[in-house]
């Protein structure tokens, strides 16, 4: 039924309270989790005056992301699960995450939801929200509260 998985991770812990729903899910179906980290990206302020900075600090970002996503397939490879990574840049991350998986053939996306209600929500927005309402596949949502 589900062949590959997706799960988005933006470092925090409650993004990770996703994982161990998509472990479980993969050694019931023997499904490869595709873990991935989307960082954002705002071109128009790269070629702008500071726009060397921002490049320089989309690098780092880049890399840091690389690393947290590799130390998590540590952890989840001790289960032996086939799993890989991909870090995105983007200007919307539900985007990024719909569109990868679209590309990859995704059976499911079973991610976090943040919790974030009232002016935090509006600022934010639901990252979840577009995600389940754009997925070109079914969309597991675990619900977490930010405290």
């Amino acid at each position: 039924m589900f062949k590959r998985i997706l799960v988005p991770l933006d470092g925090s812990e409650l993004a990770e309270k996703a994982l161990p729903y998509a472990e479980i899910l993969a050694q019931k179906f023997e499904a490869e989790l595709v873990l991935v980290r989307v960082s954002l990206v705002m071109p128009e302020l790269v070629g702008g005056p500071h726009g060397m900075a921002f490049h320089e600090q989309a690098i780092q970002d880049r890399q840091a992301a690389d690393v947290y996503l590799n130390s998590v397939m540590g952890q989840v490879r001790e289960l032996v699960l086939p799993v890989r990574t991909a870090t995105l840049e983007a200007h919307s991350v539900a985007d990024a995450i719909t569109k990868l998986a679209g590309d990859e053939s995704v059976d499911l996306i079973v991610m976090s939801t943040h919790g974030r209600s009232g002016l935090s929500r509006l600022v934010y927005g639901s990252v979840a929200g577009q995600v389940l309402h754009d997925a070109p596949c079914p969309v597991f949502l675990i619900k977490t509260k930010e405290v």
